[in-house]
């Protein structure tokens, strides 16, 4: 490992740290990004600054993530968990915070990378004063969730187009990201460069599977997995309504669907009780609440053995910038049913690592997931398949093209509408180009 050293990136990441709980409030694969960019950047010996709001007062001010890689909190607003719609009211005195911490340090940045919306108005103020260039990714996009029929979020759609106007680059998770920024923010194409997020390859320990499977009093069933935060827009409800149709296949009763995840976003914030509880008050009036188990957040290293022990993984999204679980649960050979949707059908190979499903009708979400169950000889299959598909991943791939990234944004002999190498194509099937 390099030790890292120059000028050390400023990484703009309001509400989602790198180290918080995964599967718990907003925590998600954002978190899971960041962290595994600073690590790979430490790695290559690129130090960065990973500026957060704090929400929890027993934390240290600083933490680090990796040598070379700190987190630091900036005392902005209550020191406790807020809800995202009042922390745009928070981010010019979080600019402020940021800035000031920089000069107490004299510390020098090379460039400022800001991750989701509400990090964008942060980074360009960092790059007015500072005079250095701005990298935008947005993770998820309002106006995306809004043409797939969620409630419109105007003020947040107006602000992401003043950001994909005005920052240097834009990073998209996918093609389809990169797509919605042309299609819908009227963005410039040259200035979209494709990194996709990466993957742990490494295999669940079968003891700890076999252990696992004891524990939750799941042997001799078939299980489904649903993993992500309940909240509307990944639904959940889907697919419990999927389960109940299900329940009528005489060759199906020993299913059982684990969901793993805690009320977030909209979903905390519905009425009478939070998603969970609506999900619950659905499963038990379709006759299923003895099929269905909601297991709350679980640790992100203890996921993959989750993933190993289902027979099938389901990702009913409405909508998906990239999909990160379809992702981690392929790498575990499990195969994946999941919405025709946002990113996931460049994650998901439909007919060879699992099935993709065009609209919301949970009738087609029960018949994919039954012909998977069905079928053993075909799920070890697609299982084999979904590694090789996951295998194509790399974390370390996403880092090398951000540094390239970095390297042609901060260069001021490269033109600053000069193409990334690897921008975005219009083409729905066409691959980026390596850089």
């Amino acid at each position: 490992m390099a030790e890292p050293t120059g000028r050390a990136i400023a990484v703009v990441s309001v509400h989602a740290s790198p180290l918080s709980e995964l599967g718990r409030g907003d925590n998600g694969g954002m978190n899971i990004g960041v962290r595994r960019l600073c690590e790979g950047l430490a790695e290559r010996g690129v130090p960065t600054d990973v500026f957060v709001r704090r929400d929890d007062p027993h934390l240290p001010a600083e933490r680090l993530i990796a040598p070379g890689s700190r987190l630091v909190l900036l005392d902005v607003g209550p020191p406790h968990p807020i809800p995202k719609q009042e922390l745009p009211a928070l981010l010019d005195p979080f600019a402020d915070a940021l800035l000031a911490h920089a000069a107490s340090e004299s510390r020098s940045y090379r460039l400022v990378h800001a991750h989701y919306w509400l990090s964008g108005p942060p980074a360009r103020r960092v790059r007015e004063r500072l005079g250095i260039p701005w990298v935008q990714s947005f993770h998820s996009l309002a106006r995306m969730k809004e043409a797939a029929g969620l409630p419109p979020d105007l003020e947040r759609g107006r602000v992401e187009e003043v950001l994909a106007a005005e920052c240097d680059r834009m990073v998209a998770m996918s093609r389809a990201e990169g797509r919605a920024l042309v299609r819908l923010y009227g963005a410039n194409p040259v200035r979209i460069c494709v990194a996709e997020p990466g993957v742990d390859l490494h295999p669940a320990d079968p003891a700890a599977v076999a252990e696992l499977r004891d524990e939750l009093d799941v042997a001799g069933r078939r299980v489904v997995l649903f993993a992500g935060r309940l909240e509307p827009l990944k639904g959940a409800d889907t697919l419990i309504e999927a389960i109940a149709e299900m329940d009528r296949d005489p060759h199906l009763q020993d299913v059982v669907c684990l969901f793993i995840g805690d009320d977030s976003g909209d979903g905390a914030r519905a009425s009478h009780g939070g998603e969970r509880r609506r999900l619950e008050r659905l499963a038990d009036r379709a006759g299923i609440l003895d099929r269905i188990r909601f297991l709350g957040a679980v640790p992100h290293e203890r996921l993959a053995r989750y993933y190993a022990l289902a027979d099938v993984c389901v990702v009913p999204s409405r909508v998906e910038t990239f999909g990160l679980v379809a992702l981690e649960a392929q790498a575990q050979g499990t195969p994946v049913v999941a919405s025709h949707v946002g990113g996931l059908p460049e994650v998901v190979a439909d007919e060879e690592t699992g099935k993709l499903v065009e609209g919301r009708e949970p009738r087609d979400y029960c018949a994919a997931i039954s012909a998977i169950l069905h079928d053993e000889a075909g799920r070890e299959r697609m299982g084999e398949a979904a590694r090789r598909r996951a295998a194509t991943f790399s974390w370390g791939r996403m880092v090398d093209l951000l540094l390239s990234i970095y390297g042609r944004v901060s260069s001021p002999e490269i033109p600053a509408e000069l193409p990334c190498g690897y921008e975005v194509s219009l083409a729905a099937e066409a691959p980026p180009v390596s850089a």
